[in-house]
């Protein structure tokens, strides 16, 4: 099996276990241990997994982190009013090289999306989003990867596209069937306007920092189309994290935990990572706590994914600036949806991307959305 290489929760976490409250997480979920081994997953519907491997690509040296300290935390927590099953498979040991433990977690993560369970990892560098996204490319599925980050991680030693950063060699993969890339919180005087170019010319999205802060709920459509979010905790502020090499802006801890129950809350993220998490009380508290949003949210699902307009909905038609646009409303989340064409689309068929009720509006007044604009141009190139 895939968990056979994975080391068990400590000692050190399941006696502090014992000090915690019967409905706090720590009693409530099945956990990978020593003695009994891995439990079934028979009726699991979340799995946590804890990654060791912090070197980044080109650089052998392990960073500092604290696992136990994000369990502790977590497992303190109380449960909420939940009816998903809960598994704390332990944690992936570090390989002998980076791809190692990259294929470590493949194996795993492969594993969990057969059985349709959400893997929600935490720790080690961003650089592990490889092993994650390489079970959508080995299994030929088309997937949208949402990254948090207070950069794009594209370039690197002065070049736009380095093969010491992952998302150059996620561009680059062949076959590629990563359709999208979407990032969360750039801060702009933090990337070169090259790599700003390059995000523009693929026809990624991207979500600077001041705008979110100023409305967090614009993130919930551009999650709502994600497969895959990788989340690194430096894109929270310093002062809230106290440690590890961060950024004096950032979210705060609170954005940061809604982000995390909007992830929850899509019913398309079957893999989801916490990365890059300093050695500090503090980000493991912060880990834990939006490690929870996460599980809270995917109480709150709707299963309206994949999303049909044959019922339960309400469809709209505006023509806009020579476009005959046609939106859907859900009746049952009253969240919405827009309509490309097959006409743009090589498949034949019509794609239904997610829109927040400000894009119909705007589309009213005679603005295009740029989301529907960049999902034509994707298909096209």
């Amino acid at each position: 099996m895939a968990f056979e290489l994975l080391t068990p929760v400590s000692e050190e976490v399941l006696s502090n276990r014992s000090l915690s409250e019967p409905q706090t997480i720590g009693n409530k979920l099945k956990i990978h241990t020593e003695s009994l081994g891995i439990p079934s997953l028979k009726n699991v519907r979340i799995a946590l997994l804890g990654i060791q491997e912090t070197r980044s690509i080109g650089q052998a040296h392990q960073r500092k982190q604290n696992l136990n300290g994000v369990r502790k935390s977590l497992y303190s927590l109380y449960v909420g009013n939940w009816n998903n099953s809960i598994v704390d498979l332990g944690d992936v040991p570090i390989g002998d090289k980076e791809t190692d433990s990259y294929k470590a977690l493949h194996d795993v993560a492969r594993e969990l999306y057969q059985r349709n369970v959400l893997l929600i990892a935490f720790g080690g560098s961003q650089e592990n989003t490889l092993g994650l996204c390489s079970v959508l490319n080995e299994l030929e599925v088309y997937y949208n990867l949402t990254s948090v980050d207070y950069k794009f991680d594209f370039g690197g030693d002065g070049a736009l596209i380095s093969s010491h950063s992952y998302m150059s060699q996620l561009i680059a993969n062949r076959p590629n069937f990563m359709m999208n890339f979407c990032n969360m919180g750039y801060q702009s005087y933090l990337v070169t306007q090259d790599e700003i170019d390059l995000m523009d010319r693929l026809f990624f999205e991207s979500l600077r920092l001041g705008k979110l802060t100023s409305n967090i709920r614009i993130v919930e459509p551009h999650l709502r189309d994600s497969d895959i979010v990788s989340m690194d905790m430096t894109a929270v502020k310093s002062n809230e994290l106290q440690g590890g090499i961060t950024q004096v802006n950032g979210f705060t801890a609170q954005q940061f935990c809604a982000l995390g129950r909007y992830v929850g809350m899509s019913d398309r993220v079957n893999i989801a990572g916490i990365f890059n998490i300093p050695d500090s009380s503090s980000s493991s508290q912060i880990t834990a706590q939006t490690m929870w949003y996460v599980i809270e949210g995917m109480h709150f699902r709707t299963n309206e994914y994949p999303f049909s307009t044959n019922q339960n909905c309400v469809k709209y038609t505006v023509s806009c600036d020579e476009h005959e646009l046609t939106f859907y409303q859900s009746t049952v989340s009253k969240r919405w949806w827009i309509e490309v064409p097959k006409k743009y689309n090589p498949n034949l068929e019509n794609i239904l991307l997610s829109c927040a009720e400000e894009d119909y509006f705007l589309a009213e007044k005679g603005t295009v959305p740029e989301r529907w604009w960049k999902a034509i141009r994707r298909s096209i190139i």
